[in-house]
């Protein structure tokens, strides 16, 4: 959208470079003025700019933009521009070759010496679409381009509008240069939903008496603003924005639909004298937009203006947060120009000659207006009666929208009352008691009453007189004149005209004056004190300076009255001697004179009654006024903590009510402004407190939970709600820091993860995503924070492990297949975090789907190239197994397994025994533990047998240390046993299978080593009763023979031979050590394959499948393929070599050239080598047999199981 405006400014300014496009006739300068007066003729200035410049030659027709201005699909798309085929007055129908714009959409007229936007209203056929036109067609002419700018008409938004005049399609008309912003909204948008709006009706405060206390404005809502030419519509109007402005910080929208030019202009100037509107550098100090679409504006233009003044509106309310007001003069026009536009598009006319579409037009418009949780746009609109017919469909479509209507009479305007608002007339549909309250409402129908009341006297008072009222009837006239004086109120924007300041009354201050009123509180103040003030106390203020100023006149025109009472007596006696002069002259008898006497004393007896009952009446007032200020004096005191202050006890000198009043109120009105002060700091911490609320919890904020009790304005409450303040602070302060370091950790994550942040987060809450304003901190935004941190986490945390192990696996494939350096450094990056934790993963991208998916399918590569030499490995090895069994003369078993399914059964083999063997550390561990104490057993056992062990000399105090650690650690080999054997019972309670090791169950193991243990003991002991009897033989001997010399202990430092007879002799250490080392390689085995079996552990068959002679139960380990003492047959010798006779460390990786000798075989076998095993396999030992000529040698440092004895013998016999 933006490239194409962009592509048709610059196509318009090509044009005008070169000159007027060319036409069928010349075109002559357009006399039509803009809207608000200030564009003079703008098409004639085009016009003269184009005919300054030279006209530039032809250029060349080319496939790009060139400097006539081609546009080509290359740079704005397919079916972008179109041409203009028709042209009926504000009808426009422009063919496209590709593709039709939707409805609504803008389209815009290149080369013409004005920016003319078309809007689609209809489509034609295949290829055409009928528009109507924003502004006049002169000088369009068919085959003009036309360019689709992909949108419906976007005009400028935002702060920038402010003091600005703009026409429908967002131009600025008020020659004060362009509006420069980066906010722009399309006209046609949808109404807010109904989840995003506010419930709750709430009054938009004017600071007009008559508006807020008769016909209340509902924040959001649409009121009709009906009123002639002359009665102080605009002034209204100028006053409302302004009170919005200074009371709710809002700003105020002004659309000019279909009225006079003249109107706009006079309007504008009038906002420019009240400072409604301010210029030059104050520019941004504005409160209000102007949108003007007037009376010579085509209807397309008329029928728009109203939206974009409402889109305008839409942005403060929706971007800013802002009350709005949106004046909309007239709302008839509106609808005058939409039945325009429907008859120009031909469609069939409804009721009195509207468009059909009348309900859905207006509604369109009158649905946006409405109150968001975000602010509010509250609508006065100016309505035209056609004919004074309320039934006329227009005005009577409009009704249906109201809430409130406020009618401006002439006959009150006359009257010099302003606002000349009709009190009886205007209605509000927030005239309630449920939501005004119940004084407001009983106070507004009290006004009304009394109002309706009057005027139907009026029709007695002009034929009778106010004499032949009641009492009841004049107090009511009196009261309602009152009334009605007091509706009038001075406004600000008014003062330049009257010079009297403007006021601003609050709402409370009105109902309470008003009430006073009916109640008859200010009974004795005059009428002329009402008119044209804000609150009762000006009122009361001015009826003290009328009283003043009348009390100046008298004493000036009469002098001292105590001057006049002194000859008051003489006067009176003179003339009753007159007048008793003038009845003798007439003859008037007696009776008549007693009469008239009579008469004359009873008059003089009235008028000093009247004149001690109004005394009463005034010294009654003067006590109920001072009773009432002491007592809001002491209420006024009471609610602000302070000490109740008595005037009359403190001040004696006071000699009457009037003195004694006049004490009282300096006093009162010094508390009422100290209450006031109180109470805007009341209503600042509050109103902080709410807001603060709000926005920490939304969902259960409730507005009028925290009020605040006017009884109670002490010092200790404030402070109370201070402390409460800097709680919620202190609490927004944690819950913004907190969601910082959750936006912070959410970032890190999305970035690793490779996820867009700021989508996420604005799935979250779309403030997170604005770079200035206040962030959402709701517990809401909070836990969905936590909640995205932690499936983020998870999903890291999935990923991690999935990338770990492809790293794991292409270490493996590596080793494997010899990978060269260079082709793994570039996988570097993936294997240095093989074993890196959450945190340390922090690299952008490092698990992304796309990097994982990379990884994946170089894995995948690998494990198809591995496949495929592993095929190869396996089929070698096939052909060296039948090539051992030829040379050993073995047959092997029929049906061969296929190298593909081995390899599979290999791999799963081996995952299998990894588990496994997990499962067999703490075990293993614990086996090494014994055996390696049985080692230092079998050392002790020789080192005790040692007779020189005692001998002083080199090192022996390093054996003696050594003797007794093997001496603490033998004494806990019985509690090792048991805990490994309870381990290991437990183990294969568990798994349900025998515990072996080196082929062995463990158990039978412990059992043996436990019965050996025991047999020793009792060898050792039987060995100690033994020498006891051999010493007392030889001690009698010795008595009875006597003492003979004993032999020379050539044979002492001989090591004696073990018994083997008793029972089974300790395993040597050697032995032992080389069990261990076995031992310590199997596990090593099963956790890490040999470089030989890491080919065969990716296809999944066990290794013990290759020798299908083989019935072993572990992978690594293969028993005797036959039973001990069984006939040695070539049939039965397994293909798995005898164990090399080890020559020393570094020879134990050759082929043995000698077998161990015969020896000789035992009368008694030992339950250990009845037990024997043959050797692991392991990678050091050669699987093949050397049949060169043996040398049978002796090596006295190993020993060898029976059959292992047995079946060198059988060998070397077949050798020889």
């Amino acid at each position: 959208m933006a490239t194409r405006r962009a592509l048709s400014s610059l196509v318009r300014a090509a044009s005008r470079l070169r000159g007027a496009s060319p036409a069928p006739r010349p075109r002559g300068p357009l006399h039509r003025p803009s809207p608000a007066g200030y564009l003079f003729n703008r098409a004639a200035a085009y016009a003269t700019a184009a005919a300054a410049k030279e006209a530039a030659p032809p250029a060349p027709a080319t496939g790009k933009a060139t400097g006539g201005g081609k546009i080509t699909d290359e740079f704005t798309g397919a079916g972008a521009v179109g041409q203009v085929c028709q042209v009926i007055g504000a009808v426009v129908d422009v063919r496209f070759d590709e593709g039709l714009p939707p409805i609504l959409t803008a389209l815009e007229v290149l080369d013409h010496n004005i920016r003319l936007v078309l809007e689609v209203a209809q489509h034609l056929g295949e290829n055409m679409v009928r528009t109507i036109a924003m502004d006049g067609t002169e000088g369009l002419v068919r085959g003009q381009r036309v360019l689709n700018t992909g949108s419906p008409i976007t005009v400028p938004v935002g702060r920038a509008t402010l003091g600005r005049i703009m026409n429908v399609i967002g131009e600025p008309i008020d020659e004060k240069g362009d509006i420069t912003t980066n906010h722009f909204l399309p006209i046609h948008r949808e109404a807010p939903a109904f989840v995003e709006q506010a419930t709750e009706q709430q009054i938009l405060v004017t600071g007009i008496k008559v508006v807020d206390l008769l016909a209340p404005y509902q924040r959001g809502g649409k009121i009709g603003l009906f009123g002639g030419a002359g009665v102080g519509k605009t002034v209204l109007i100028m006053e409302l924005i302004n009170n919005v402005a200074k009371a709710h910080g809002g700003f105020s929208v002004f659309a000019g639909v279909g009225e006079r030019t003249r109107e706009g202009n006079d309007l504008y100037r009038e906002m420019i004298e009240s400072g409604v509107i301010k210029l030059g550098d104050k520019q941004s100090e504005s409160k209000c937009a102007l949108v003007y679409g007037q009376m010579n504006e085509p209807p397309g233009a008329r029928a728009r203006v109203g939206l974009t003044g409402l889109t305008v509106a839409e942005h403060f309310r929706d971007a800013e947060g802002q009350d709005v007001l949106l004046f909309i003069d007239n709302i008839f026009r509106f609808t005058q120009a939409n039945s325009e536009v429907s008859a120009l598009l031909g469609r069939i006319p409804s009721a009195v000659g509207y468009q059909p579409t009348l309900a859905t037009d207006l509604g369109g418009l009158q649905e946006r207006i409405t109150t968001t949780k975000k602010g509010s746009i509250t609508s006065v609109q100016a309505i035209y009666v056609p004919a004074d017919d309320l039934t006329d469909p227009a005005p009577a479509t409009t009704f249906a929208h109201l809430d409130a209507t406020t009618v401006l009479s002439r006959q009150i305007s006359e009257l010099g009352i302003y606002p000349a608002v009709d009190p009886l007339d205007s209605t509000s549909r927030m005239l309630s008691p449920h939501v005004l309250g119940e004084d407001h409402y009983n106070t507004a129908r009290g006004v009304q009453k009394v109002l309706q009341n009057y005027k139907n006297l009026q029709d007695i008072i002009a034929i009778l007189g106010m004499d032949e009222l009641s009492e009841d009837d004049k107090l009511t006239v009196a009261r309602a004149r009152k009334i009605q004086r007091f509706l009038s109120q001075p406004f600000h924007v008014a003062e330049v005209f009257t010079g009297a300041p403007g006021k601003y009354v609050e709402l409370k201050e009105s109902v309470n004056s008003f009430q006073g009123v009916l109640d008859g509180k200010y009974d004795d103040l005059p009428e002329q004190s009402f008119y044209m003030v804000g609150g009762i106390e000006e009122v009361i203020a001015k009826a003290e300076k009328i009283a003043k100023e009348l009390r100046g006149i008298v004493l000036t025109r009469s002098g001292n009255p105590k001057e006049r009472l002194l000859p008051m007596k003489t006067i009176c006696g003179s003339l009753m001697h007159e007048l008793q002069v003038i009845w003798d002259e007439i003859g008037e008898p007696e009776a008549a004179r007693d009469r008239m006497l009579l008469e004359l004393e009873q008059e003089c007896l009235e008028v000093y009654r009247r004149k001690v009952d109004q005394a009463n009446r005034s010294r009654a007032q003067l006590r109920q006024a001072i009773a009432q200020s002491e007592a809001e004096l002491a209420a006024i005191c009471s609610a602000m903590g302070e000490t109740t202050v008595h005037v009359r006890q403190s001040n004696q000198k006071a000699c009457g009510l009037r003195d004694e009043l006049g004490a009282i109120l300096p006093y009162l009105e010094e508390m009422k402004r100290k209450k006031v002060e109180r109470w805007n700091q009341f209503l600042d911490v509050v109103g902080r407190i709410k807001k603060i609320s709000s926005e920490i919890r939304p969902a259960n904020f409730d507005p009028f939970k925290v009020s605040v009790d006017q009884s109670d304005l002490s010092l200790r409450k404030l402070e109370e709600l201070r402390v409460e303040l800097k709680s919620l602070e202190k609490e927004k302060g944690e819950r913004v820091k907190q969601v910082m370091e959750y936006l912070k950790t959410l970032h890190s994550l999305c970035v690793v993860l490779g996820v867009d942040f700021k989508k996420t987060i604005s799935e979250i809450h779309p403030s997170l995503d604005e770079a200035e304003g206040p962030r959402n901190i709701s517990n809401t935004t909070i836990e969905m924070l936590a909640l995205a941190i932690q499936r983020l986490r998870e999903t890291k945390m999935q990923r991690m492990q999935k990338l770990q192990d492809l790293a794991s696996t292409l270490l493996e494939l590596w080793n494997l297949m010899d990978t060269p350096f260079e082709e793994q450094q570039a996988y570097q990056n993936i294997t240095c975090n093989i074993a890196a934790s959450e945190a340390e993963l922090t690299e952008q991208n490092t698990l992304s789907i796309e990097f994982l998916n990379y990884v994946e399918a170089e894995v995948l590569r690998l494990e198809q190239h591995k496949a495929s030499k592993m095929k190869e490995l396996v089929l070698k090895k096939k052909t060296e197994l039948e090539e051992h069994r030829r040379r050993a003369h073995l047959v092997g078993e029929e049906g061969a397994i296929d190298p593909s399914l081995l390899l599979e059964q290999i791999e799963a083999y081996i995952s299998t025994v990894k588990e496994e063997a997990f499962s067999r550390k703490d075990i293993l561990e614990r086996v090494e533990k014994w055996l390696n104490a049985r080692e230092e057993e079998a050392w002790l056992e020789d080192y005790n047998k040692d007779d020189n062990r005692y001998n002083a000399g080199r090192g022996a105090h390093i054996m003696l240390k050594r003797a007794e650690k093997a001496r603490v650690l033998v004494s806990k080999i019985p509690g090792m046993v048991d805990v490994l054997e309870t381990k290991t019972r437990a183990w294969e309670t568990e798994r349900g299978n025998e515990f072996t090791y080196d082929g062995v169950r463990l158990i039978l193991m412990l059992e043996e080593y436990m019965v050996v243990r025991q047999e020793k003991e009792q060898e050792r002991k039987r060995q100690r009763d033994q020498k006891k009897l051999q010493d007392q033989r030889k001690a009698e001997q010795e008595a009875l023979y006597g003492s003979k010399p004993s032999s020379s202990k050539s044979h002492s430092t001989k090591k004696v031979p073990r018994n083997s007879t008793p029972g089974v002799q300790p395993p040597k250490s050697e032995i032992l050590h080389s069990k261990t080392i076995r031992a310590a390689k199997k596990t090593e085995d099963i956790n890490t394959p040999s470089p030989g079996h890491k080919g065969l552990d990716t296809v999944g068959l066990p290794i013990r499948k290759l020798f299908p002679s083989s019935n072993s139960s572990t992978l690594l380990e293969m028993e005797t393929p036959r039973k001990p003492f069984s006939q040695i047959t070539p049939g039965n010798i397994s293909s798995s070599p005898v164990r090399p006779i080890s020559t020393g460390g570094t020879e134990e990786n050759r082929t043995p050239k000698t077998f161990a000798p015969v020896p000789t075989t035992p009368m008694t076998v030992s339950p250990h080598m009845q037990m024997a095993v043959t050797p692991v396999l392991t990678a050091k030992a050669v699987s093949v047999l050397s049949y060169d000529e043996p040398e049978l040698t002796s090596q006295e440092d190993t020993e060898y199981s029976f059959e292992e004895k047995r079946l060198a013998v059988y060998l070397a016999a077949q050798v020889a």
